[in-house]
């Protein structure tokens, strides 16, 4: 029930996040074009990119501190080992500032590098809120960065200002998150030592490829898009890689939840058992949303992508193709962060590594083949690849997993009767926009009711959770 409860809170502040983003996203998308909003993807992508070796030390900081026994003085380390990776990326981006301002399109080589080293300071503050047990606290921090970020990004566009004024204010919103994040965190700052910078190391040394592999996931086709097509499609495909996204937010914040659950059981003798127990109910909500997801593209992703301008309606294939993506690649999450909690990240950096080495020839050499459409196969591909790879690598470790496909089969039977729902309904209901707006809402609606209705597990947890929300 604690669990349910922390993953539901961290999912409300996903939603949050998803909101203002979305009100963002399509502020810039009408008010500034595809142009602006892809230069502005093409500079965040870059930023991203260059925090890996600090996302790494985060991430060894969070399972060192959620592991049991004495953690003093890991925070302290990190916070040296964060520091200096800042500062070697800040020289190393002003001095490099007009490559930088070549490459995004735009002279904001300065703002980029002030955006790199803030979010080195956010990353590790959800790294220690994480390591706390603390999920619902680091997803709110995120969700205050994201309204924040949102409100000057939606001013900035209004006032007619560029790309410059939309970097500088993800600098401030980053720069709020950490000082607010900081405040929060009940964790002792220790002393820094050589003992605890070679435990941290030990583990990020493997964890750098896992965030490789999500900047991968999330940035590769960015960067590439970047280098072959114009500024307006990879605005396009990055609203389309958003929606898609928005799907995922369940799957987060199960994930975010287990991970310290599971890496606490590290170590005690038959925790197998349990971590296979928590796997189960990962695996069980990670695609909930994504699932009628994938059914919601395919009817209504051109018309909802119209909502943004006319220019993206063109993105509803890849749409579609990102969904997919998007669900191969949280199962295939959901079974490495279990492979990780037990401390294993040996395997996970071999998965992570044929994810990344695919997904980079197959961006670049499909992107020079077929264009933009070539980046969401190559995204779809390597998804697919990389569930399989980090399935085998569960088994090795922990044995053959219970799948619930009988919830996944529920999953599929409610999302195609709110397929067929929405499928009707379009035909008497006009193309405006706020008819869009009603059907998605009613096959949310659909969905839900048919879900409940067929899903005992599911109704339980709603259930469980609407009590605890009453109390």
């Amino acid at each position: 029930m604690r669990l349910g409860r922390t993953a539901f809170l961290h999912f409300l502040s996903q939603v949050a996040v998803s909101v203002s983003g979305f009100a963002a996203t399509f502020a810039i998308a009408r008010l500034g074009g595809a142009d602006v909003l892809g230069v502005y993807a093409t500079a965040v992508a870059l930023t991203f990119w260059l925090n890996i070796p600090s996302t790494a030390i985060g991430d060894a900081l969070t399972k060192r501190l959620s592991e049991p026994g004495d953690s003093r003085g890991a925070v302290a380390t990190a916070l040296l080992l964060n520091a200096g990776i800042a500062a070697v990326l800040l020289a190393a981006l002003l001095l490099a500032r007009p490559l930088v301002d070549d490459y995004v399109g735009a002279s904001v080589g300065g703002l980029v590098a002030a955006l790199v080293v803030s979010n080195v300071g956010l990353v590790t503050v959800v790294s220690v809120l994480n390591g706390e047990k603390r999920v619902e606290l680091s997803g709110g921090i995120k969700a205050l960065e994201r309204l924040v970020r949102s409100g000057i990004h939606v001013g900035a566009i209004v006032a007619g200002l560029g790309v410059a004024a939309l970097v500088a204010g993800h600098v401030v919103a980053t720069l709020l998150a950490v000082v607010v994040g900081a405040l929060l965190s009940a964790a002792a700052l220790g002393r820094p030592s050589r003992e605890r910078g070679r435990s941290l190391v030990s583990y990020a040394r493997y964890a750098w490829l896992g965030t490789l592999k999500t900047r991968a996931f999330g940035w590769m086709d960015t960067i590439v898009l970047a280098a072959f097509v114009s500024p307006t499609l990879v605005g396009v495909y990055e609203v389309s890689w958003n929606l898609a996204s928005l799907f995922a937010l369940v799957a987060v914040s199960v994930q975010s939840t287990l991970f310290p659950e599971m890496s606490e059981l590290d170590g005690i003798e038959e925790s197998y058992d349990r971590v296979h127990h928590y796997l189960n109910e990962g695996l069980v909500f990670a695609g909930v949303f994504l699932v009628p997801g994938l059914f919601g593209a395919v009817v209504l992703g051109e018309r909802v992508l119209r909502i943004y301008g006319g220019e993206f309606s063109q993105g509803a294939g890849v749409l579609a193709l990102l969904v997919v993506a998007r669900l191969l690649a949280v199962y295939g999450e959901q079974f490495l962060n279990a492979v990780n909690a037990v401390d294993r990240p040996e395997i996970a950096f071999r998965v992570n590594l044929a994810f990344v080495g695919l997904n980079l020839v197959l961006n670049v050499s499909l992107v020079w083949a077929f264009g933009w459409l070539g980046a969401a196969v190559a995204t779809l591909v390597s998804a697919g690849v990389t569930a399989v790879l980090s399935y085998w690598g569960l088994v090795a470790v922990m044995g053959v997993p219970d799948l619930p496909f009988r919830e996944f089969a529920r999953q599929v039977v409610a999302s195609g009767v709110m397929a067929g729902a929405v499928l009707l309904l379009r035909r008497v209901v006009p193309g405006s926009q706020f008819a869009t707006v009603g059907l998605v809402f009613v096959g949310v609606l659909v969905y839900v009711g048919c879900l409940l209705g067929v899903s005992p597990r599911v109704r339980e947890k709603f259930g469980n959770l609407a009590r605890s929300a009453a109390e």
